[in-house]
């Protein structure tokens, strides 16, 4: 039996990451993932077999030794992303000057493939910093390695996911759930869906170049949140803030640790994020998709209850 390929998996102790990992190993994929803290993480090495998961040291804010990583991989992944930026995490350089210079460094001879996870809505005239950045990483990835794949999901759900938890945290804290634009429009996807896509684009010898991911049923803000609601068996008032308000609820919530909403964030959420049908997504891929309604009372209940 052919020996299977190494597969570097940058953001692999990520939310996406973390699902991927456990489906490559059962693959029989040697898998390499980079990380600041490989000791926080040792946990992903049982998701394989003794040997097969690499957990290394990697300093983001130095590509000096970025090429150990990746030399002998046949497919590199990239899941690097943010949601909000902090003093030492910037949109451009997570999403747009790292991708770029790390598809600068791949050695076309060795790496067959490089997918990279953007975002549904990727946009280069948006005022959206987040957003902008993702088009602009996007952009440098294809110019620099003519054998790369982009992925674009919309909001991403599952277990330890950033959307339903943290908005499970606020349900538990107030009566009154205030929600900006509570009228734009998702297409939110199972992570379970999105890591089956990934597998799919490995697998197939030709992939198309861009993939929407988006989940089979779309809501706005405000029926996501009831969704929510409906799994916690709980009763809230959904408020919908004016334009005004939630633009100082953004300048205040912006200063905190992890903020529900910043003023990017608001700016985001001025467009629908759905997919545009213009390019393949999950049906091209043969990959059936499953529905918040099924997914979420499945792990939320669990972050209730502990």
């Amino acid at each position: 039996m052919a020996e299977k390929k190494t597969i570097t998996v940058f953001g692999g102790t990520g939310f996406i990451g973390r699902n991927l990992i456990g489906k490559l190993a059962k693959k029989g994929f040697k898998i390499i993932v980079p990380t600041r803290n490989p000791y926080l993480h040792g946990y992903l090495k049982p998701m394989g077999e003794p040997g097969q998961i690499e957990v290394l040291k990697f300093n983001f804010f130095d590509f000096s030794n970025l090429n150990e990583f990746i030399k002998s991989s046949e497919i590199v992944i990239n899941c690097i992303g943010v949601l909000f930026e902090k003093k030492n995490q910037k949109f451009d350089y997570v999403h747009h000057l790292f991708p770029k210079f790390l598809t600068s460094i791949l050695d076309k001879e060795v790496t067959k493939k490089f997918i990279h996870i953007s975002a549904l809505g990727a946009n280069k005239d948006s005022n959206s910093l987040y957003i902008r950045s993702k088009f602009q990483g996007e952009e440098a990835v294809v110019n620099n390695f003519k054998n790369s794949i982009i992925l674009r999901p919309s909001i991403v759900f599952g277990t330890n996911d950033n959307f339903f938890n943290l908005f499970n945290k606020l349900i538990n804290l107030l009566p009154i759930i205030p929600l900006a634009r509570a009228k734009t429009k998702f297409q939110p996807c199972y992570v379970g869906d999105v890591t089956d896509a990934i597998i799919k684009i490995i697998e197939q010898i030709n992939p198309n170049k861009v993939y929407e991911l988006g989940g089979p049923k779309i809501y706005t803000f405000k029926e996501l949140i009831e969704t929510l609601l409906v799994s916690l068996k709980k009763k809230r008032f959904i408020i919908e803030l004016p334009d005004f308000v939630a633009r100082v609820q953004a300048k205040i919530m912006q200063l905190l640790p992890n903020p529900l909403l910043t003023e990017d964030q608001l700016e985001i959420l001025k467009s629908d994020n759905i997919c545009s049908n213009q390019y393949p997504g999950f049906k091209e891929l043969g990959i059936s998709t499953r529905t918040v309604e099924i997914i979420l009372p499945n792990y939320i209940f669990s972050q209730v209850i502990r």
